[in-house]
């Protein structure tokens, strides 16, 4: 089934999800081979309209699928099960949704200014199991960015905007600081923000952040970069991966193994078997436009051999072909 642009990737110990536009959610084995189209879109009972967050239990496979204040479910061969409503808790969609612990993790950005609650956790038949109140009083918004979850090891890490902490869930679902985002003038401001483009790129803007056993990652904007950081947690040292294009910068993580593509800010983090990998989808006009460069061309990484591998590979792909899912495991 050909590929569009893709929403989210979700990688299992046994599956691949992507959320596509257009077609909806789809269901791939670790070989890349096609299983199932998950649900369908529609606006019948048992169909999405929103598919952008979605969520898999895996224990069993099941798909939870966020929409306008209800998150349909779906079992692991597409099957519609039901519909869950969580509006009354946040009435605002939520932004996110995350299955941590067979419960059903539902956070509030805060992109309304009103929000009654940071997050929510539901059981998956939709009882509410507790609700995270939010300390921010109300305030009004012209404008805003999403804030970010992701799951390390067994907790769950959540921050808006609003809030200078990361908040760091355990299985008890009691929340501690993780981390802070350091107090200044750079930081998101609780009400208007302005808009000229001097005002708007001295605030820090961080888009997406994870952890790896020795590294904290985050995703960023500030002062017109974009960039990829990465800070040791032992000896607290930072390492950022960047790369200028004139007075522009994009996140860039360069690959000298093969001397294929870097990682961008579409990175992602997989974990399994105690192995981590970095991931990100690359279409395959992407990878052709790259081995025909310079950069490439010239590029002396550290195996040779793999490098002549890769351009092999690349050469066997059409431009119109599916994307292609680029990993690396970490190592120390």
């Amino acid at each position: 089934m050909p590929i569009g642009l893709v929403y989210k990737l979700i990688i299992t110990d046994d599956h691949i999800y992507l959320s596509i536009k257009d077609i909806g959610i789809l269901t791939y084995d670790k070989s890349g081979r096609f299983i199932c189209k998950v649900g369908s879109i529609g606006r019948g009972p048992d169909q999405y309209i929103d598919y952008m967050d979605f969520a898999v239990d895996e224990k069993n496979g099941n798909v939870f699928i966020m929409g306008p204040g209800k998150v349909k479910v779906y079992a692991n061969s597409g099957r519609y099960i039901r519909e869950i409503k969580y509006s009354e808790f946040i009435p605002f969609v939520g932004g996110d949704i995350d299955i941590y612990n067979s419960k059903i993790f539902i956070p509030d950005f805060l992109i309304t200014g009103d929000s009654k609650n940071c997050w929510i956790f539901l059981d998956t038949l939709g009882n509410l199991i507790q609700a995270k109140t939010n300390s921010v009083p109300p305030f009004k918004l012209n404008t805003g960015l999403e804030g970010c979850i992701y799951k390390f090891k067994d907790k769950i890490f959540y921050y808006n905007l609003y809030n200078d902490t990361i908040f760091s869930i355990s299985p008890d679902l009691k929340c501690k600081e993780g981390y802070l985002f350091a107090k200044g003038d750079f930081r998101w401001p609780i009400g208007k923000v302005e808009t000229d483009a001097e005002s708007w790129n001295k605030l820090f803007k961080p888009f997406k952040m994870f952890e790896t056993n020795h590294f904290i990652a985050l995703v960023y904007g500030f002062h017109n970069k974009f960039g990829l950081l990465f800070i040791e947690k032992e000896t607290k040292n930072t390492f950022l991966a960047i790369k200028y294009n004139g007075e522009l910068s994009e996140p860039n993580l360069v690959n000298d193994l093969d001397g294929g593509m870097s990682f961008g800010r579409d990175i992602n983090y997989y974990a399994e078997s105690e192995k981590e990998y970095l991931v990100q989808l690359v279409n395959p006009i992407d990878l052709k436009t790259f081995v025909s460069s310079n950069s490439f061309i010239k590029g002396i990484p550290k195996n040779l051999d793999n490098k002549v591998e890769f351009q092999k590979f690349v050469n066997t792909l059409r431009e119109t072909d599916n994307p292609v899912l680029m990993m690396a495991r970490l190592k120390r």
